[in-house]
């Protein structure tokens, strides 16, 4: 049976403004989205102009954390499945169809990559930006779920 091992928390996908959970189980990595360019209202109003939206963005933070913590409540009460048909943007990286798995280093980011084969999608590269916190979190969680897979340096 398909269990639950931890999941990385806000994390960029192919674009910076597009963010995701990756919720590790088992079996594979569900990608849940929780914020999509096409979904964020932008507000461009006098205090932005005056402010340059720095204090909206510290409101900003404050209501993701809150969110956060619903979103992990509401990833507990649901099954894998109906998180996956959750959303449109959400999708799954089966542990079956990863060749490699590796966090690499730059100069600006931090990239957690899958790199995947199966008949549909060959050589096909899953990438993530991580934050400098997230890095240790994300290489346990592949140690747990995919310790053959990794790639190292």
């Amino acid at each position: 049976m398909e269990r639950s091992i931890g999941f990385l928390e806000r994390v960029s996908g192919h674009t910076y403004d597009t963010i995701y959970d990756l919720l590790f189980t088992t079996e594979r990595v569900i990608t849940l989205n929780v914020q999509h360019p096409t979904e964020v209202s932008y507000k461009f109003g006098i205090t932005e102009l005056f402010l340059g939206g720095k204090l909206a963005r510290q409101l900003e933070r404050f209501d993701r954390k809150k969110s956060a913590e619903e979103r992990l409540r509401a990833y507990k009460e649901k099954t894998f499945d109906e998180l996956l048909a959750g959303h449109r943007f959400n999708f799954e990286i089966p542990y079956s169809m990863v060749t490699t798995v590796e966090v690499t280093r730059g100069w600006f980011h931090t990239h957690l990559k899958f790199h995947i084969n199966s008949p549909s999608i060959i050589g096909r590269t899953m990438h993530f930006t991580l934050t400098k916190d997230q890095v240790p979190d994300a290489q346990n969680l592949l140690n747990l779920a995919l310790p053959l897979k990794i790639k190292e340096k």
